[in-house]
């Protein structure tokens, strides 16, 4: 992650920024999963390879609100040699984008010619994540887990003149906290709540760097059946300008063994005006950790 971050950094002259002047290469001047806020790990230790597919689509809310996003999402999730450490890797695969000239205005995109809407398509950032389960808690006390993860984003989208992802390297650190209450008998199975904290930057332009403080509340109910999420998670920058996202994920999980389908409604708000929904499958290969 070190060297991949100073690889990005090399690729760009070292020139005095100008601080006065907010960046605007924030969430609420771009597409959403240029700068998406980070989902809230469950803190379930897994020793299995989990492979999740699916389908994205986003509606934005500025301008005239004609903005529609749809892509590809691929996640894999494995264990590193033991359930504490695991590595994922995700990305949104292939992004289609279709949104009309006032959305441009509003989010500062040049328009030398006349077009009547903007459409295309291209490839996402590539995420790479260690996430750590420091400590194993202790059901219905008030010992929680602990998990602290950190997250490369790689400069590898494109499509930045058309806003939909940023050339620049980004990461996180967070922290996340989480108690549980085990029910034996019942329909309901467990009860999950927890918190986050962290940081959370991203490359703004030429020797410029936006810092954020990250943060996040959840929510977990596990059924015989389905597991329903609830989270509500945002950052803070200190540009004050389309840097405040915040967003609420609801997420509905089948247990059905191999094959688990799930859909997720995200309502963002503040400085990220979209409506996301994502339905899918997540693959639960077993290994012998």
């Amino acid at each position: 992650m070190f060297l991949l971050s100073l690889t990005a950094m090399a690729q760009t002259p070292i020139l005095p920024p100008d601080y006065s002047q907010a960046s605007k290469v924030a969430p609420a001047y771009f597409g959403p999963n240029a700068f998406p806020v980070p989902d809230i790990p469950d803190g379930k230790a897994h020793g299995s390879i989990l492979v999740e597919v699916a389908g994205d689509y986003y509606k934005g809310f500025i301008a005239d609100g004609s903005d529609h996003s749809y892509d590809g999402f691929v996640r894999i999730s494995a264990p590193l040699f033991t359930k504490r450490a695991r590595l994922e890797i995700w990305m949104p695969v292939m992004e289609f984008w279709d949104f009309s000239p006032a959305v441009a205005a509003a989010r500062n995109i040049p328009s030398p010619d006349s077009k009547e809407r903007w459409k295309g398509h291209d490839t996402g950032d590539i995420y790479i994540g260690t996430n750590i389960h420091a400590l194993y808690g202790k059901a219905n006390s008030f010992r929680p887990d602990i998990l602290v993860r950190a997250v490369l984003k790689t400069a590898s989208g494109n499509a930045f003149s058309e806003a939909r992802f940023h050339d620049a390297a980004g990461y996180y650190f967070d922290a996340t906290f989480i108690w549980s209450r085990v029910f034996p008998q019942g329909f309901v199975r467990e009860l999950r709540g927890g918190l986050t904290a962290g940081f959370l930057c991203w490359q703004t332009g030429t020797a410029r760097q936006n810092d954020a403080v990250q943060y996040g509340l959840l929510g977990i109910v596990d059924t015989r059946f389905f597991r329903f999420t609830a989270d509500w998670a945002g950052y803070v920058g200190w540009e004050r300008d389309g840097d405040h996202p915040r967003r609420v994920r609801l997420r509905l999980d089948g247990h059905t063994g191999l094959c688990s389908p799930f859909f997720q409604y995200i309502l963002g708000t503040n400085d990220y005006p979209f409506h996301g929904f994502r339905a899918g499958v997540v693959f639960n290969i077993k290994t012998r950790l």
